[in-house]
């Protein structure tokens, strides 16, 4: 009978254990954007501050022109399924969600092209300490597209 019980308890242990195990591989595919982020765009300030909070990346991202806050996004990138996604609320409109399309070590594209701009968003590593950022149109003819570089201020 003890050992009956000693069979159950251990049984139950690594159920529970397995039970705990995380999947982080998402986490570690995209940990290079962890941080605060800053740069200029002209003479705009642009910072992106991100971290990892339980699922997903949550982000912040604000443009200062002149002193004044002009702009403001929350972003999230997470898993939808088996793809991920970067979802951004722009000055409390959204969310527009882009899906990650092309994916290597050092560039991500996501894409919406239900959004006219940007209908493309693309991160580059730069190096441990610099990220390029591409927003691109849908109709390349009518919009401009913006790039512009950001280096790690905070890990």
């Amino acid at each position: 009978m003890r050992k009956l019980a000693l069979i159950s308890y251990v049984i139950l242990l690594i159920i529970n254990s397995s039970c705990n195990i995380t999947d982080n591989s998402f986490r570690d595919r995209f940990r290079w954007i962890s941080g605060k982020w800053e740069g200029k765009l002209g003479e705009t300030t642009i910072v992106e501050q991100w971290k990892w909070n339980k699922f997903r990346f949550e982000g912040h991202s604000y443009s200062i022109a002149n002193g004044d806050t002009v702009d403001s996004e929350l972003l999230f990138l997470q898993n939808f399924g088996s793809r991920a996604g970067y979802t951004v609320v722009v000055n409390d409109q959204g969310p527009f969600t882009f899906s990650l399309t092309k994916e290597n070590p050092l560039e991500c594209e996501f894409v919406n092209t239900d959004h006219d701009f940007p209908s493309l968003i693309r991160y580059t590593v730069l190096g441990d300490t610099a990220l390029g950022i591409d927003l691109l149109p849908n109709d390349k003819a009518k919009e401009t597209s913006l790039s512009y570089r950001l280096k790690r201020s905070v890990r």
